[in-house]
């Protein structure tokens, strides 16, 4: 017969054991959540990588009980610090026995949020939940998408071992995960923390990095985009674009999948802009030089630019 804790046994254990000697759960520490970070990132380099190629997570989300997380908010920079530099260990001992390595991002990200149950699972101020995934999700503003699911790192419940599994977003809806919680950092083909990367605190959401208002001359619509993050990508609006956290996704087909990357040059200060379409891009009215996605040429970005896809949208830039 099953032991319940108010049962005669559970009575005899408690007063055999004195209260001073039974075992007290010890409180989270930032040691346990770059543990967590860790075997995360470790877990999807096993599940991830295919063949010759080793592909690993770089987004990361970091749950953690209200209470925890506002005591813990100031050490985030540097658990952030401390577990790309593990991450790049790691990538480095991997190298070995791949060709090789294939970052989906430019950037590490990592969002910190409070709760106090997922999953199904309640999270009291001794747990701590890591999600980790290829690319980011629009936590902030999923609205129907909340009915996909998406295929992440996480550790089972049943095995406590992190595997790949899916998860339904819905899951992430009452996680408040504020700009104050949310870090990138630049990816560095050497794999060391230097380098050059830097690590920056996301933006005021209200500002960003830049503001991007486009219109839509074949259906003559309008809309702002604000550049959160420190690198997007210009596409055509597809399903298989909906879950990318950096992405300005156009509904036109006269936008290419992918048609334009824009990225804040961290080692200058200054934006850049590279077109991957076969159709005509232009900036300031000169005409920019097509590249491959894999291999980008970058051509600068006045703070203030008007940006022209196909002759039939504008864009128009301008530096927060």
């Amino acid at each position: 017969m099953k032991k319940r804790p108010g049962d005669f046994w559970g009575a005899m254990k408690n007063w055999l054991i004195p209260e001073s000697t039974r075992e007290i759960p010890m409180p989270l520490t930032n040691n346990d959540m770059l543990n967590e970070l860790v075997d995360c990132f470790d877990g999807s380099c096993k599940t991830e990588s295919v063949g010759a190629s080793l592909v690993f997570n770089m987004h990361f989300l970091v749950i953690l009980h209200p209470d925890v997380y506002e005591q813990r908010l100031p050490s985030f920079p540097v658990v952030v610090k401390e577990a790309v530099k593990l991450f790049y260990k790691k990538l480095q001992a991997y190298k070995k026995n791949f060709e090789e390595l294939s970052p989906v991002s430019s950037h590490w990200q990592f969002r910190f949020g409070p709760a106090t149950d997922f999953n199904g699972e309640t999270i009291s101020p001794y747990d701590i939940r890591v999600v980790g995934m290829l690319t980011g999700i629009r936590t902030g503003s999923m609205g129907a998408e909340r009915r996909h699911t998406a295929k992440v790192t996480m550790k089972s419940k049943a095995t406590n071992v992190f595997d790949k599994m899916d998860i339904n977003l819905d899951v992430l809806r009452h996680i408040h995960f504020a700009e104050s919680g949310n870090f990138t950092v630049k990816f560095s083909n050497d794999l060391t923390l230097g380098g050059g990367s830097l690590l920056r605190q996301a933006r005021n959401s209200d500002n960003g990095f830049a503001r991007i208002e486009y219109f839509l001359g074949d259906k003559n619509k309008s809309d702002v985009y604000i550049m959160k993050d420190t690198e997007i990508v210009i596409a055509r609006r597809e399903p298989e674009n909906q879950g990318y956290n950096n992405y300005l996704l156009i509904d036109s087909t006269y936008v290419s999948n992918p048609h334009a990357r824009i990225r804040l040059n961290e080692a200058t200060g200054k934006f850049q802009i590279a077109a991957f379409s076969a159709n005509e891009t232009r900036v300031n009215e000169v005409v920019i030089a097509r590249s491959e996605v894999s291999m980008p040429r970058w051509f600068d970005l006045e703070p203030q630019s008007q940006i022209l896809l196909n002759g039939i949208i504008t864009l128009e830039f301008k530096q927060q």
